[in-house]
This record gives structure tokens, sequence and C-alpha cells, in this order.
């Protein structure tokens, strides 16, 4: 038979004065599992009551061992329970914790992307004014070496292409030594073709620039230093329908003319609609230094 619960300890200040029931001075942890055991074993000890009226066999009453056991076993549940809360208790602050923290790593998160977005806008900001600056750049690029194609052409330093006159001299047959072309008749004919209009000249391939010379030495005439041999080809870049004429009625023109005619020099003018001349030759400046933004090359290019 199960153990009758042990009355709980009296409270005197009761408005009563009489004691308190268990449920109001006994561990709520330590009454429900006693009254749960006490009731299992009550009811256990009922089954044998009513089986030993029914068979008339007389139920020992339990013995000190018996006893013994039940109260380690209710004593072994209490501690499980107890354990068992516990465990739960301590599980509840972990989880707790992990979602405080996991909270706070969300908020870190979330600044380190507000962050970078921040960083973005300014990137692409940054960006924007660069490409600006590129496009500015390449404009100004752009003007520049139309302005070095430019100069280039006119001063003879850019190989250039267009169309234009073919003017071949050469020495008389069985020229006498005042029958052969001399570095006068040349440098005639050119100034001519300048004053028709020419934009560009060469002599045998040798590009004219400011610097070029055209001078007799021995029996060759010399154009950039370079020896040449009759026949001599003139090419000369410029508006083919107009520069004959124009070659015509210039002083220098009508003067080559003439003593070509009277020498009997070997003379042929072509028009061609695809002259090449090339690139002369970079020569160093000795003396000469960088002129100002305002120079002779910055006005002529205005006119």
């Amino acid at each position: 038979m199960a153990e009758t619960p042990t009355p709980g300890p009296e409270r005197p200040d009761a408005p009563t004065g009489r004691p308190l029931p268990q449920h109001v001075t006994m561990p709520l942890l330590t009454l429900l599992t006693r009254e749960s055991m006490d009731e299992g074993y009550q009811a256990v000890a009922e089954r044998k009551r009513r089986h030993s009226r029914e068979s008339g066999v007389k139920v020992p009453p339990p013995s000190r061992q018996s006893k013994v056991v039940t109260a380690v076993a209710v004593a072994v549940f209490g501690v499980l329970v107890a354990v068992a809360a516990m465990q739960t208790s301590r599980n509840a602050d972990v989880e707790a914790l992990g979602r405080a923290s996991l909270a706070e790593r969300i908020q870190q998160e979330q600044a380190s992307v507000r962050a970078l977005k921040d960083q973005a806008g300014q990137l692409l900001d940054a960006n924007a004014r660069s490409e600006a600056d590129l496009r500015e750049l390449r404009a100004r690029e752009e003007q520049l070496t139309a302005r070095v194609s430019r100069l280039g052409a006119r001063t003879g330093y850019l190989a250039v292409r267009g169309p234009g006159l073919r003017v071949t001299v050469d020495d008389a047959p069985n020229p006498s030594p005042s029958q052969i072309v001399q570095d006068d008749d040349l440098l005639v004919l050119v100034d001519g073709l300048w004053a028709a209009g020419a934009e560009a000249i060469a002599i045998n391939g040798q590009r004219l620039t400011a610097l070029s010379s055209i001078q007799n030495s021995g029996s060759a005439i010399h154009v950039n230093v370079r020896p040449l041999n009759p026949p001599y080809v003139v090419e000369a870049i410029g508006d083919p329908d107009r520069m004959p004429a124009q070659l015509l009625a210039s002083a220098n023109g009508s003067l080559f003319y003439s003593v070509a005619r009277s020498l009997g020099f070997a003379l042929d003018v072509q028009d061609d609609d695809n002259l090449e001349l090339p690139a002369a030759r970079v020569r160093p400046m000795r003396s000469a230094t960088q002129g100002s933004s305002n120079d002779v090359d910055d006005r002529k290019e205005s006119e």
C-alpha cells in the first residue's frame, strides 16, 4: 500500500490558524512527482486487494525493502525531472543567446550592405566623371590629330595623296653644256608650281619642305642632299584643272617654259588623279627652338 502523504508544515500566519494545503506549501515538481507516484501505487494496491478478495488469497503488506525501492525510484525520477528541467532552461538560454547573436550579425551585415551601396554610388559617379573627361580628351585628341595632319602635309613631313600634275624634265638630246638641266631650272619650276596652287611637291621621290635644298654638286643635282639623275619627275598635288593655266600665268612658270623651249629640254606635263608623295626625312634642329602658340603656322592654318 502506498504511503500516506505527510502533511505540510503549518503556517502560523494563516488567517484561520489551520494548516495550508500541500499544493501551497510544497514545491510543484515534488508535489507532481509524489502525487503521480502515490496515485499509481494506490491503483496497483487496489487491484491487488480486489484480486485477493476474488481469489481468497491474502496479500501480504509491503515489506521494508519494497518501500526502500519505491523511495529510491521516486528519488531517481525526481532527479531525472530536475535534470530535464535544468537542461531545458539551459537550452533556452543558449537559443536566446544564439538569436541575439544572429540578430546582431544581421544588423552588421545590413550596415555592411548599406556601406557597399554608398561606395558603389560613389564609384558610379566617379566613373561618369571619368567618362566625361575621356570624351573631352578624345575630342581634343581628334582636333590635335587633324591639326598635326594638316601641318604635316603642309610642311612635307607627312605622306600625302591626291590629284595634281606630273612634270617630267630632261636634258636636250645630244646636249651641249648649256642644254643640261640645272638646279636653277628646277627651282624656277618649283616656285611656279607653288604659285599655281600646289599643296605638296616632290622631285624624284624627294619631298620638298621648308628646309629642302636644290643645288648642283658637280654634274648632279642634289635635292635634300640626295643626288638625282635625269629625267627629273616633279610631282605636285593640287587642282589639276587650274594648275596648268595658273603655272603659265605665273612669272616663274612662264620663265621656265621659255627656258625649256629655248634650250630644247624634253618636257612632258600630265594630269594624274592619284599622286602619292612620300614624307620627308625629319632633320634635327640645331639652332631653332620651339616658338610661341601664335607662330606663323598657326596664322596660316587659321587663314
